[in-house]
């Protein structure tokens, strides 16, 4: 059965109001919640019916789409799933699903050749491993990385929109060094993954400078309705093509030479620290002096220090001096014996 988005969206909306078992909800108040969501992503101003939530809830519950939601109302007035551990997201995937899943899979693999979509790659086995583990039950072949405690995922959905329609976001947000939450008002230019972190890039109100933001440490956003401002120009990729991670500052980009032993040298050919990076020099013993061009960052001296003795930055002096600071500080912790 062939599924427009508006009825996808009216679905996806009446499941998290069912799934939100803090409140009860009558049938107006999911009337009200699924006008709301249509009028945010489709800028719908006619109210949904009645009629429609009552055909939407039928529908749900049936085994058309595969879904069998256990709805009931209590009170003969307020609608609530009998298992709260319930979900339309969280179902086993029918035939159908499988087939569509399928197709998908068949097509997205056709363009992992293309530059542009070799990031597809991940997705397409994931999406593969998925087809084939639910139609024969046969053990997960793939496990990409993933870190399913970490806190602000569930802001990534609204920032996302929120960049897409560019919207003036409000933050309550706290940063490491801050002791207490502030507010902050953003005009959002991009959602950047790190290290399995997000972080949201933006512009404070009459600003240029672009300032990154962690999800994990957004404790709130509201909608304050002011115009937004766009940066003119801003292309992320440029942006970000002289940096490792996510920190842009106003470094020059520099040319860092490093040293790696024989055990860590294949690691770094075959997985590059940098895109700019090229080989100066191999020895004999296996160990290889390379070269990158990049603005140093937080996020390089992190990486730098992840190959311990393995890596030595051969220059500039400024960065050689700098971690070797940051080894001896750690070296130092290390000095005073710890009761057993």
């Amino acid at each position: 059965m062939a599924l427009n988005r508006l009825a996808l969206i009216r679905y996806r909306t009446i499941d998290k109001c069912l799934r939100n078992r803090s409140r009860r909800w009558t049938l107006d108040d999911l009337m009200e919640a699924c006008s709301e969501v249509l009028y945010e992503y489709e800028g719908s101003n006619r109210p949904v019916s009645r009629r429609t939530i009552q055909y939407d809830l039928q529908m749900m519950r049936s085994d058309k789409l595969g879904y069998e939601a256990p709805i009931v109302v209590e009170e003969r007035k307020y609608y609530t799933y009998a298992d709260p551990n319930y979900g339309i997201l969280q179902g086993p995937l029918s035939t159908a699903d499988l087939e569509q899943l399928g197709e998908a899979v068949s097509v997205l693999k056709q363009f992992q050749g293309f530059g542009h979509l070799q990031e597809l790659g991940g997705l397409v086995q994931k999406l593969e491993d998925k087809v084939s583990t639910a139609d024969s039950k046969q053990p997960i072949a793939i496990m990409l990385e993933s870190n399913e405690g970490l806190r602000g995922l569930e802001h990534l959905e609204e920032l996302y929109r929120a960049v897409r329609q560019q919207r003036v976001v409000r933050l309550t947000y706290q940063s490491f060094k801050a002791k207490q939450p502030g507010l902050v008002v953003l005009n959002p230019l991009l959602l950047r993954e790190f290290n399995n972190r997000w972080f949201l890039l933006a512009t404070k109100e009459r600003e240029t400078r672009i300032l990154s933001f962690a999800l994990d440490r957004i404790q709130g956003i509201t909608f304050p309705g002011t115009p937004f401002v766009p940066l003119p120009n801003f292309d992320p990729e440029a942006y970000y093509k002289n940096v490792v991670g996510v920190t842009v500052n106003t470094y020059r980009i520099t040319k860092i030479r490093l040293w790696l032993d024989a055990r860590n040298a294949p690691y770094v050919l075959t997985k590059p620290l940098h895109p700019s990076q090229v080989v100066e020099e191999e020895y004999e013993d296996g160990s290889t002096v390379v070269c990158i061009w990049v603005i140093p960052n937080y996020e390089l001296e992190r990486l730098l220090l992840g190959f311990g003795p393995g890596l030595r930055v051969l220059s500039p002096n400024r960065i050689r001096r700098r971690i070797r600071r940051l080894i001896k500080a750690a070296l130092e912790g290390y000095e005073e014996p710890m009761d057993e």
